[in-house]
């Protein structure tokens, strides 16, 4: 065996093998890892390791099989085990056999895993014989038991590894016993190692791991001696071994121990004038470290202080010493470095929210002015390409900043409300205009405009707008917009800035005095290089988005005609429409390319530029929108005239039509939504453009959406009789595509449900929707009903778009009923397909296999209840056609009967219908709603067609009494309450 071995070894490792032959490899070494033979065979080999010369990656192999095997061996098994490998280690370091550092770890793993299977009750003396090996100072015996004990560590005291109660419970009786025997010899063996002279640097810095690993579960009383403390901390004075020292530190300063210990331990270390006299300049990773063991001390020291209050004064005393070091690093150049004392801080904040006596003024006050600093972009951050990850990380490094900024403003709004403005007025108006200044104060003002918002400069919350504070933000808010340095600086992060921070205060804009002036400060700041044409694609995309929100939240009166020309002349160079393919990136994710989801923000922003317009002014309006319209009007002419109709073709054409509907949809808004009648006839021309359009590419789905989409948007400007015919004939075209998906189904019922609840009372649409009434139904049916195809691929896709079609069809069902439209439903044209629909009702909420479209189908069904539930007449008033409709003949007896099996049968004879879970707990309380509605229309009748029911099922007089009872006087809140505690008891007691 072992030449198959080391031929599938040779074959799995090699990058020429191939692939089935190393598949085969890897398979045959699997099945070596899992037998007995396998592991004998390795035990064997290994054991001859010691005399002859074998292979690194076969003995590599053969440790992993031990390994994986120790914790299936039996107690002999184990005993052998333990027997094998301390030869084998006395045999390495009699021969000096120096493996690289993989295989020693490997094996050191091995021993830590026979360790935990022979230590309490087989091989007691295990640790006794690691420490014989090192008594001589054997620099590799030395080695291998610090691996070792490492590696124990690993296996029974690492918190950070999830383990079963079993093996919880067989490491605390692992470790009970080390303590008990073991404990003094090992802890005297560590620090024999650091105080001898002639050890390696990495045996050292193993030994100062193992220290920092075992203090945790091991009695700090052997570690915390001033000559053991003295050993460590010396530590950190050399190179290699320094950043190992202080994780120790930190391990043993978390150590779990009363208040007053943990203050002494902190007093013996003394490490606060250690680190003040450590040079640290030089090696970042190490200030790091430093950083961390400086916050663990000052965390430390508030633990003490939470648990023990009576010491505030002496953990004051360790705080001022501790404060200069934490602002040091706080103010190092690298934020990696300064990150690391953010938790002290944070809890040091927080603390003084509890106990004024542990902070001044003086220390608040420094503490700010270092975290204001800090918040400032490296001035040599001039790439406008920067790296995401590292933006990202400084904006996340700075938001933890504001919150202590946030902080110390609640603890010390006197200070806050006196330092902010010196810094925003300096960074933004005086001396030096380098763009991470400006930038700073930027960032203060909207800093500054949050903590006013959220008072936490504490005054009443009535007053906060005739404070002095806001009056100062006012007034910088006005200087800033009038200041030249936004046009003169440029840089992308001060562009960003500007823009955000005059969009988040429009409310000042819409309420100031000099609203018009400063309206159109910011309209020419937005509409020049700086902002809509940026260089940066980043700043110009964003401030797409955020000159539409502008326009949106102020909408600045336009009554200037050379102003409102000046501005659309500005922007048309933006509205060409390019369309580009979408691309896959290495993960074969579709990536879109192009701006054009952006730029729809500038179509509707100049849509609703051109509503801005005052009606005196209407001839400007429509010269405005004819000067956008025709141009897309063009594209599409082009796009209909070429032949061929290319994928890129038909992406432009749905991105001409998005566009105009988009620019519609910003049109409305139109103060009151009186729209004048040449906007209307324009809007018109558009919606013919789009019905040609889509004549030619009616087999797209993209174009079919897109049409959609618009019309949708030129619906609320068209009257009824206009966009009747329009909507008759996109209906049709639609619905006659032979490759028709069931999400445009879907997506076609909301459309229909916008329009029905758009003209509700209209002759002309109603007759619309009457007539597509039953087609509509008739194809979701059939839809509904078609098998899923075998695909496995596509089954899961087309289950999921069957569901979503039946919860829109359920929507589209109420949004008929909810907008008076009942009638629709036993009109001529659409009674006959009226029975379909009920049937299917009742079908959808027995299925519980889709809680959500039960649920609505009961829903669906209490709607019916309300309508056709006295005597089969509408009873509606406010449905225009519902009184001149005759009643419909037994659907009164059919939903009684039906309804009340339905109450009954779906919650008592389902066995998953369980009230523990939220979603049938939804449907039952629907169903008492039901059940309530029809008590409510037929009174006594329905009582006594219950009664009948329920005797028949075999309840019992006494409950039927009851539950009629409740059902009549109970409101509809309670009833639903009452309903579901009444299933839960009959079917707990079934």
């Amino acid at each position: 065996m072992e030449a198959q071995i080391i031929n599938a070894i040779q074959i799995a490792l090699s990058g020429s093998s191939d692939q089935k032959l190393q598949l085969q490899a890897y398979e045959f070494l699997n099945e070596v890892k899992a037998t007995k033979d396998g592991y004998n065979t390795a035990l064997d080999l290994i054991s001859k390791s010691t005399t002859s010369e074998i292979n690194s990656d076969l003995k590599f192999f053969l440790y992993q099989v031990i390994e994986e095997n120790v914790e299936n061996l039996t107690r002999e098994e184990c005993h052998q085990l333990c027997q094998i490998v301390l030869r084998i280690l006395s045999e390495f370091i009699s021969n000096d056999i120096k493996d690289p550092t993989y295989l020693r770890n490997k094996f050191a793993q091995i021993h830590a895993k026979t360790f935990t299977s022979v230590y309490i009750d087989i091989y007691p003396n295990y640790i006794n014989d690691l420490l014989e090996l090192i008594s001589s100072g054997n620099q590799l015996a030395v080695d291998y038991y610090t691996r070792i004990l490492i590696n124990i560590h690993s296996e029974i005291g690492d918190k950070y590894i999830a383990r079963s109660q079993a093996w919880a419970d067989r490491n605390a009786l692992i470790k009970d016993a080390v303590r008990d025997k073991n404990m003094n010899d090992l802890v005297a063996s560590w620090f024999k190692i650091l105080t001898d002279g002639g050890n390696s640097e990495e045996i050292l810095e193993n030994t100062l791991i193992i220290i920092g690993s075992y203090v945790d579960w091991m009695d700090i009383a052997l570690f915390v001696t001033p000559q053991c403390l003295n050993t460590i901390v010396g530590y950190l004075t050399r190179k290699q071994e320094r950043n190992t020292t202080c994780n120790t530190l930190i391990q043993i300063l978390s150590k779990k121990m009363p208040p007053e210990d943990k203050l002494e331990l902190i007093s013996l270390l003394n490490l606060t004038n250690i680190i003040s006299s450590i040079q640290l300049t030089g090696d970042v990773e190490f200030e790091e470290h430093v950083a961390k063991l400086s916050n663990q001390i000052g965390e430390e020291l508030l633990y003490v202080l939470g648990n023990e209050p009576t010491l505030t004064s002496q953990i004051n005393e360790h705080l001022y010493t501790l404060w200069p070091i934490v602002l040091t690093f706080l103010s190092n150049e690298y934020d990696d470095v300064a990150q690391n004392v953010f938790p002290f801080i944070q809890m040091f904040l927080s603390a003084c929210k509890k106990s004024s006596s542990l902070y001044s003024i003086e220390l608040l006050s420094t503490l700010l002015n270092k975290i204001i600093l800090k918040m400032k972009y490296d001035a040599d951050d001039e790439d406008d390409d920067e790296d995401d990850d590292s933006e990202r990380q400084f904006i996340e490094f700075r938001a933890r900043l504001k919150l202590f900024q946030d902080q110390i403003a609640g603890l010390a709004p006197g200070l806050y409300i006196e330092a902010i403005p010196v810094v925003i007025n300096e960074s933004l108006f005086e001396g030096n205009k380098s763009w991470n200044k400006l930038e700073l104060g930027l960032f203060e003002l909207s800093n500054f405009s949050e903590s006013l918002k959220m008072n936490l400069i504490n005054v009443s919350k009535n007053k906060v707008n005739e404070s002095k504070p806001y009056m100062i933000f006012q007034e910088f808010l006005i200087k800033l917009i009038d200041s030249s340095f936004i046009l003169e600086v440029n840089h992308p992060h001060i562009q960003s800035s500007f823009f955000e921070l005059v969009v988040k205060h429009y409310s000042f804009l819409n309420s100031h005095e000099n609203r018009r002036d400063l309206v159109l400060r910011i309209l020419e700041i937005f509409t020049s290089p700086l902002g809509l044409f940026n260089d940066n694609e980043k700043v110009r995309l964003r401030s797409w988005y955020l000159f539409f929100r502008f326009m949106k939240l102020t909408k600045p009166k336009l009554d200037n005609e050379q102003l409102i020309e000046q501005i659309v002349l500005k922007l048309k160079p933006l509205l060409v429409i390019k369309a580009e393919l979408p691309t896959r990136d290495e993960d074969d994710d579709v990536v879109e390319n192009g701006n054009f989801n952006n730029q729809q923000y500038l179509f509707e922003t100049i849509g609703l530029i051109i509503s801005l317009v005052p009606h005196e002014y209407t001839p400007v309006k429509v010269k405005l929108i004819e000067s956008v319209f025709q141009p897309i009007f063009n594209d599409l002419e082009k796009c209909i005239s070429i032949q061929d109709k290319e994928l890129i073709i038909v992406l432009q054409a749905h991105h001409s039509l998005m566009a105009l509907g988009t620019i519609v949809r910003g049109y409305d808004y139109e103060s009151n939504l009186k729209f004048p009648p040449e906007i209307v006839d324009k809007v018109n021309n558009a919606a013919q453009v789009v019905l040609i359009t889509l004549e030619n590419f009616s087999k797209f789905e993209t174009i079919r959406d897109a049409s959609r989409f618009a019309f949708a948007r030129f619906v609320p400007l068209l009257s009824s009789s206009v966009i009747s015919g329009h909507l008759t004939k996109l209906i049709t075209i639609i619905w006659s595509s032979s490759n028709l998906k069931i999400s445009e189904i879907s997506d076609f019922m909301s459309f229909l449900s916008q329009i029905g609840h758009t003209y509700k009372s209209d002759d002309n649409i109603y007759q619309l929707l009457n007539n597509f009434f039953t087609p509509l139904f008739s194809k979701v049916f059939q839809t509904l009903e078609q098998q899923v195809i075998e695909d496995e691929n596509l089954r899961p896709d087309i289950i999921r778009d069957k569901n979503f079609l039946k919860k829109s069809l359920l929507n589209f069902l109420n949004s008929i009923i909810t907008n008076h439209l009942s009638s629709l439903l036993v009109t001529e044209t659409n009674k006959n397909e009226f029975p379909t629909i009920v049937s299917k009702l009742f079908e959808y909420s027995y299925d519980l296999s889709d809680t959500g479209a039960s649920k609505l189908a009961i829903v669906q069904l209490i709607n019916l209840v309300n309508v056709f539930g006295d005597g089969g007449k509408i009873t509606d008033e406010k449905d225009l056609y519902g009184q001149s409709l005759p009643e419909i003949e037994g659907i009164d007896e059919f939903l009684m009967e039906k309804v009340v099996q339905l109450s009954f049968e779906l919650p008592f004879q389902r066995q998953e219908f369980v009230l523990g879970d939220a979603q049938y707990r939804l449907i039952a309380q629907d169903i008492a709603m039901l059940l309530k509605t029809y008590q409510q229309k037929k009174e006594e009748s329905f009582i006594k067609f219950l009664s009948t029911y329920l005797t028949n099922m075999g309840l019992s007089q006494d409950l039927l009494n009851d539950f009629c009872t409740n059902l009549i006087n109970l409101d509809i809140k309670d009833f639903k309450k009452y309903f579901v505690t009444f299933v839960n008891q009959m079917k707990g007691s079934k």
